[in-house]
């Protein structure tokens, strides 16, 4: 295992060589997925998160590795985040142990001066934990859903129809009589459209959902890449839901969608994900995932009241083990007595304004 080296990559372009060879790693282990991926990072540099990126070579051949992601303001106390990652042979025990402890010590050497005292991963590993990570803690929040829903896509269309509850075929055909019409989009302007129906959604749904700029910064970098798509029901005038679709290696993620109030008795998420699978499936994907579900369909889950809908088109449970964490202990010593620092410089700014306020 000495062979291995590792390495920071700054800027890998996605359409270089090497970014190439990084492109094929993550789309092709099941244990990753877009959000690893070099069109992501730079989804996530529009947003203003800084990237750390971090290469593992065996013979000068890149062989894994993962991107982080963490926020501007650190003081000491922040994360280096891998959601999908690490990169790694998962199947290879010795490999994956020594890969990651090399990962764990560059992340280290970089911690003082990124201004962070842990860094969380985040693989689609299925459980029980891997001996690799007792040194990990769980982690208190997911960034990728623990359980999700995977429809196989390997099936014939028909296949799939039939694999789905009553209901849902039955609401597919029903939304066809009704004249619904599905439009797919991959141009950028379409956001505006979509983000007005989201917006819709979530205030009738009380679910929480990001900023318009992160839906374009997506769109500007994933729809020219062929990685994402909109999809949007159509009834005459009226356009009653929309979906966002991501395809990426053997996966296609539905990772937004909603209905307005507006014609709802028409069925069209129905129809929305019938059209979103059969573009995922057209797209060479293998697995069309749900991107969270809960199948005991516990109250004060946040996938709950999505989870019934999800359902009517069958398809398997799948459960992964979480984000998990590993603190830099004398960096998290330091991000203490920063904390402290900073709480009695607050303090003592109070107690001046009190004092001259009182006068």
């Amino acid at each position: 295992m000495r062979d291995i080296e590792i390495r920071v990559l700054e800027n890998l372009d996605p359409t270089g060589a090497l970014g190439q060879r990084w492109e094929r790693l993550v789309q092709t282990n099941p244990a990753s997925g877009f959000m690893q991926s070099l069109y992501w990072a730079q989804v996530k540099k529009l947003q203003g998160l800084p990237c750390f990126h971090i290469g593992l070579f065996q013979k000068n051949e890149l062989i894994g590795g993962t991107i982080f992601y963490t926020s501007q303001k650190r003081n000491g106390a922040g994360f280096l985040i891998a959601p999908e990652g690490p990169v790694l042979p998962w199947q290879n025990k010795s490999l994956v142990e020594h890969s990651l402890q090399l990962i764990m010590d560059k992340a280290q050497s970089y911690a003082h001066d990124l201004g962070i005292m842990a860094m969380r991963i985040e693989p689609r590993l299925a459980p029980p934990l891997l001996s690799a990570l007792r040194e990990f803690g769980r982690a208190p929040v997911d960034l990728v859903p623990q359980e999700t829903l995977y429809i196989d896509l390997s099936a014939s269309k028909e296949s799939l129809l039939a694999g789905m509850k009553h209901k849902g075929r039955y609401n597919i055909k029903l939304s066809q009589r009704y004249g619904i019409n599905v439009r797919e989009d991959t141009t950028t302007q379409s956001v505006n459209r979509f983000y007005a129906i989201m917006r819709n959604a979530s205030a009738r749904n009380d679910f929480p959902l990001e900023p318009q700029a992160f839906f374009e910064h997506l769109a500007t970098v994933l729809c020219p890449a062929g990685h994402a798509r909109f999809f949007f029901s159509e009834h005459e005038d009226d356009t009653p839901g929309a979906l966002l679709l991501i395809t990426y290696g053997i996966r296609a993620t539905y990772l937004y969608g909603g209905i307005t109030n507006t014609k709802r008795n028409l069925m069209g998420g129905y129809a929305l994900q019938w059209a979103a699978i059969q573009a995922a499936k057209e797209a060479g994907c293998s697995i069309y995932d749900f991107y969270g579900f809960d199948q005991f369909r516990a109250p004060d889950h946040q996938y709950a009241r999505f989870s019934q809908f999800k359902d009517q088109f069958g398809g398997n449970v799948v459960r992964f083990i979480g984000a998990h964490d590993y603190y830099f202990l004398d960096n998290l010593a330091d991000a203490f007595i920063q904390v402290i620092n900073e709480s009695g410089v607050i303090a003592g700014e109070k107690n001046a304004n009190l004092i001259g306020s009182a006068r």
